[in-house]
């Protein structure tokens, strides 16, 4: 093999190299690149739930203040069987349990508006209720 030749191997190899160090190093950017597009995602997915809640919780709020304009001495549970129909179907006439739960929203907005309109008498407190399970039957 001539000088030539060897000189032509040696600047392949060179190159070579010099390839896969690139690739190497735009492959690190695409990872790199990758994770930033997940926690963009994942940022816009809880910015995207908290608007949906807020639609909700809009919803709720609307909804609870037409129902007391137009039956002002309801109290909690026909709110929520007028609200959820399909929670208040047992056969001994309660609503499903997690509505008195703690953290239950829908009593929440309840008493705060309770609070606002001064009925504090019509405020539902938490309570542990067993599950109803026996539905009315189907009409």
């Amino acid at each position: 093999m001539n000088n030539l030749q060897k000189i032509g191997n040696v600047i392949k190899k060179i190159n070579l190299a010099n390839l896969i160090d690139e690739l190497e190093k735009q492959q690190e950017i695409a990872y790199k690149l990758e994770y930033m597009n997940d926690e963009n995602m994942e940022e816009i997915q809880k910015e995207l739930v908290q608007e949906a809640k807020q639609s909700c919780t809009r919803l709720l709020a609307e909804h609870l203040d037409g129902f007391l304009t137009n039956i002002p001495g309801a109290v909690f549970e026909d709110w929520i069987r007028h609200l959820h129909p399909d929670n208040a179907d047992y056969d001994d006439g309660r609503i499903d349990h997690r509505f008195y739960v703690e953290d239950s929203d829908h009593r929440h907005m309840w008493n705060e508006e309770m609070e606002k309109i001064d009925c504090i008498e019509r405020i539902v407190d938490s309570r542990h209720i067993l599950p109803a399970y026996n539905h009315k039957p189907a009409a």
